[in-house]
């Protein structure tokens, strides 16, 4: 993806996926043989996702989960389910501003995942996913209209999957008079790397996103 300072990040260092209970045992051994040695599963308490069946993951790969999100906080209902907008780039500001410290763990999964390329997953892979593979994107200087043009691509293929929810996202940012772009711009004006560190992610660990991401 292109960065602020005129380079591209690698390819295939992360994966960003739906939920990974949905693999057959051929799937399992396609991620295998593509260099993954974790799945990271994006969990939201108060909430039900399947998860992967330990049977069907094949030897050397681990399934770590983070509970990013927490259905049960009243806040974040009344903030991001009750308006919708953890169903966009809008989530991105809340997260940050009110809960960084899981945003903070997010992240901190990815640079503890063993050696090997890293799957972030949650439940149709544009939300939860969405908002990690966004602070990935940023802490390495993807430039803004990247990650929008990459967090749209997912909604375009998700359009009339029934698991992607009855209102459209567009509804939902046009009501709050946003656009994607605009919503990741105020993101990042939160200053997410700062953000990240207040919510205990260590130096230590950014440091070892950005070798992961960018080697």
């Amino acid at each position: 993806m292109p960065m602020d300072d005129g380079g591209t990040t690698p390819f295939g260092r992360v994966i960003r996926a739906d939920n990974p209970s949905r693999l057959t045992a051929v799937g399992w051994e396609a991620l295998r043989t593509a260099g993954v040695r974790t799945v990271i599963t994006l969990r939201t308490l108060g909430t039900t996702d399947e998860d992967p069946d330990p049977a069907m993951v094949p030897d050397g790969i681990v399934i770590e989960r983070v509970d990013l999100e927490d259905a049960t906080d009243p806040e974040f209902q009344r903030r991001c389910m009750d308006t919708g907008i953890w169903m966009t780039p809008l989530e991105w500001s809340e997260m940050l501003q009110y809960w960084p410290e899981r945003c903070a763990a997010a992240v901190a999964a990815v640079a503890h995942a063993r050696g090997g390329v890293v799957v972030i997953s949650c439940g149709i892979g544009r939300d939860r996913t969405g908002l990690v593979a966004f602070l990935l994107q940023a802490v390495v200087g993807v430039t803004a209209e990247a990650i929008a043009q990459d967090w749209s691509h997912s909604t375009g293929r998700l359009a009339g999957d029934p698991l992607a929810g009855e209102m459209p996202v567009s509804h939902i940012l046009e009501r709050e008079g946003s656009k994607v772009e605009l919503a990741v711009l105020a993101a990042m004006d939160m200053g997410v790397e700062s953000r990240l560190r207040e919510g205990g992610l260590s130096a230590a660990d950014l440091a070892t996103v950005r070798n992961r991401l960018l080697g």
